[in-house]
């Protein structure tokens, strides 16, 4: 599992091979499915937060963000980054 997450073949995500890996593990009777589903519940929040920022970063649309005050002005943003590099070709 460590190897595919740090060499991600074909550039796919750790979840082809855990998802499998962890319904393998549940299957086998090597962890009961409530010890699993109890994980599952516990970890949620903790992998869903970050998920769903990811969502609303990449979001192909404007997202509208809500202050609990005042909104700073927009000479308090930062630049825009610079445009990327091309890519070298070899």
């Amino acid at each position: 599992m460590l190897a595919w997450a740090v060499t991600r073949p074909f550039g796919w995500p750790e979840a082809v091979m855990a998802v499998p890996a962890a319904g393998i593990v549940v299957a086998t009777g090597a962890i009961p499915l409530g010890h699993a589903r109890a994980e599952a519940e516990r970890l949620g929040p903790v992998v869903g937060f970050p998920a769903a920022r990811f969502a609303v970063d990449h979001a192909p649309r404007p997202v509208l963000l809500v202050w609990p005050e005042a909104a700073p002005g927009l000479t308090t943003m930062p630049p825009p980054p610079p445009p990327p590099h091309p890519p070298h070709h070899r």
